[in-house]
């Protein structure tokens, strides 16, 4: 009884781990572990080494301007450090040969006559002038915020579009002395609207009308 009871206490024990084995040196000297430790190395070398290849043909095959330069510690040929202005020397340049960073043109300059196509500008100005045209019912019903809202709001694009149309007129004197005109009647009728005086904000709007008429038979 006594030996059959040892036998069945040392086949139920658990049995225990070497101790020369830790959890440490599983994991350190396993072949995965080491393979994939390798992998990883291997794909930020590959990785690295293909960005400055990429880098170094981009800077061997650029144009002069193409690419921003940046400099801290030297000095432009005005005296100022060149870090106030990133681009290559030779641009950017203003006016008609203008070429943006680049050293020379390269090609026919594609928006050349830009400047004479005034047709999107007389567009606009049209949709500006019907605004105006219809500020009277505003004004008749003493709405004043909203008359001067509207003229304030289509002021910059319609001063924009007369001046762009008063530059290829062929009478740029008369175009620019009725463009003149408009503005100061505009200027006169606004201070009637903030005035909130009807009679006088009439008399401005109808010389308002009349030297928008007076404009638009110039062009």
């Amino acid at each position: 009884m006594l030996a059959a009871a040892s036998f069945t206490a040392v086949a139920f024990a658990p049995t225990a781990a070497p101790a020369t084995l830790s959890r440490a040196a599983v994991r350190t000297e396993s072949p995965l572990m080491l393979e994939e430790s390798v992998n990883r190395r291997d794909l930020f070398a590959r990785a690295g080494a293909a960005v400055f290849g990429l880098s170094a043909a981009q800077s061997a095959s650029a144009k002069a301007g193409q690419f921003s330069k940046i400099d801290i510690f030297s000095l432009d040929q005005r005296g100022g450090t060149a870090i106030s202005s990133p681009f290559q020397v030779g641009g950017p340049k203003s006016g008609k040969d203008s070429t943006y960073g680049y050293a020379k043109t390269d090609g026919p300059i594609l928006a050349t006559g830009y400047e004479t196509d005034v047709v999107r500008e007389k567009a606009a100005f049209a949709v500006s002038s019907t605004i105006v045209e219809s500020q009277g019912k505003n004004i008749d019903s003493k709405t004043w915020w909203l008359v001067r809202d509207n003229l304030r709001g289509q002021a910059y694009t319609m001063k924009a579009n007369m001046l762009a149309i008063n530059k290829q007129a062929s009478n740029k004197a008369e175009c620019a002395k009725a463009y003149a005109k408009f503005w100061k009647e505009i200027d006169s009728l606004d201070l009637a609207c903030k005035k909130k005086e009807l009679a006088l904000a009439q008399k401005e709007y109808a010389d308002v009308l009349a030297a928008l008429k007076a404009y638009q038979a110039l062009i």
